[in-house]
């Protein structure tokens, strides 16, 4: 159940963050690849600098810098010559230019003046689309899942005339919902490809921002899905999308490229990640490899010591909603209680919720959490969880108060373990100061 919070006439401590930057982080995913910002430059500068607090790498990104007299006298100029400098000065093989809320409320037609430009420059060399990301609606998780979406589009538009194209054997898609980590997405990766499988990833953060040690800097993109491989995702015989708000690209491959696909909302817990390791094996006609009935029977024996820190306790959660889904799940496994859950805004994936969610900020989240025993949010959730004196886990996006969390595993049976740790432990370190406070106030 989702509830709107309409009387509440600002956002204090704002737990949304702009399409734009859900888009410019699917791009990052791509090899050779620089998204261009269509608006001011301080949308771009916040952008950046949020990334790299977050990722600790380099963000490849450009803008197009509007003005007021820009805006006045046609904002199109600006984007041609943008596009023009970047594709002299760094030769990417992908550009994708993003709207903002300033250009879509002036009412420029991105659509047409990017079809104008390639018809314009003949630019066969380099892949240009646009995305409409207008930041007054969704937030990161919407930009990020219109992008992929826009990306899937415009390689089913530009290979039209060869579909439905011949299907390679074992070959399988991979589209990672946007609260997936890099680590993440290389845990995914690695399991699929044990079943004999090989994977195309789109995006694919991995390998671009995993924290690659690399030498000099490059302004575009260094890892991630290269060009090549993007095509090939047309060629596949089946599409695994994990997080419901990569269903929409999954449907585009099947409708246009005869591809069919399966959707798992969560791969955090036992039941999603028993029915996730049983669609494999059924895929491949492999059995499951040793390695991870290991690494079951570890989940297994995490959740019989856990369960007794997890019964009863009420935790609260601000995240993007596949996210939250995902938490929710794994917390109701566990016999936790969720006392308090904010989102970003409304999906369809959340009706499915029984518990009351609230379309918010970090302010509501603190106003819920007056008896919590594990506060779960984003780093900007620190200071309401310490006013509070509730247990703080980091989660989301942006995390900036410490490094490591672009690398942090929480879906597969291993990451499943590594998680529910984390929050075991700071239920036993939160219940241990509890029972010396009690014990210094007896004497």
């Amino acid at each position: 159940m989702v509830i709107f919070k309409k009387e509440k006439k600002l956002a204090i401590n704002p737990l949304k963050v702009s399409q734009p930057l859900g888009g410019v982080l699917a791009l990052q995913g791509l090899f050779r690849t620089m998204p261009i910002v269509h608006g001011s430059q301080g949308c771009a500068a916040f952008i950046k600098a949020l990334m790299t607090q977050h990722f600790r790498e380099p963000i490849s990104l450009q803008t197009t810098a509007l003005q007021e007299m820009n805006i006045i006298f046609g904002a199109e100029q600006s984007m041609v010559e943008a596009l023009d400098i970047v594709i002299e000065k760094h030769t990417p093989s992908i550009i994708a230019v993003l709207s903002t809320a300033l250009t879509e409320t002036a009412g420029d037609d991105l659509n047409g003046n990017i079809k104008n430009y390639k018809k314009d420059r003949c630019q066969d060399d380099c892949f240009i689309f646009p995305v409409t990301l207008p930041d007054f609606e969704g937030s990161l998780e919407s930009g990020y899942r219109l992008t992929v979406e826009a990306l899937v589009k415009e390689l089913i538009h530009s290979s039209k005339a060869q579909l439905p194209m011949k299907k390679v054997k074992n070959q399988v898609n991979l589209l990672p919902s946007a609260h997936l980590t890099p680590g993440d997405v290389m845990e995914l990766k690695r399991i699929i490809s044990s079943f004999g499988l090989e994977v195309i990833t789109a995006p694919d953060l991995s390998t671009s921002l995993g924290g690659a040690l690399a030498k000099g800097f490059s302004p575009i993109t260094r890892g991630g899905a290269t060009f090549d491989q993007l095509q090939r995702l047309l060629s596949s015989e089946m599409t695994i999308a994990v997080g419901a708000s990569m269903e929409g690209a999954a449907k585009a491959l099947g409708q246009f490229a005869e591809i069919p696909y399966k959707m798992f909302n969560s791969l955090s817990g036992l039941k999603a990640n028993d029915e996730f390791f049983s669609f494999l094996q059924h895929l491949s006609g492999k059995p499951v490899p040793q390695t991870y009935r290991w690494e079951r029977d570890n989940l297994l024996d995490c959740m019989l010591d856990a369960h007794f820190y997890f019964s009863g306790k009420k935790i609260v959660a601000a995240l993007e909603p596949d996210h939250l889904y995902s938490i929710i799940e794994l917390c109701k496994e566990m016999g936790g209680k969720m006392a308090g859950l904010v989102t970003t805004f409304s999906t369809p994936l959340l009706s499915e919720i029984e518990e009351e969610i609230i379309i918010g900020d970090l302010d509501d989240l603190e106003k819920m959490a007056a008896d919590a025993d594990l506060w779960i949010s984003n780093s900007h959730g620190e200071q309401g969880s310490s006013r509070m004196k509730i247990p703080f886990l980091p989660m989301g996006f942006p995390i900036f108060h410490q490094i490591g969390s672009s690398l942090a595993t929480s879906i597969g049976y291993r990451g499943t373990t590594e998680l529910i740790i984390k929050m075991s432990n700071l239920l036993i370190e939160e219940s241990g100061k509890i029972h010396d406070e009690s014990r210094i106030c007896y004497r």
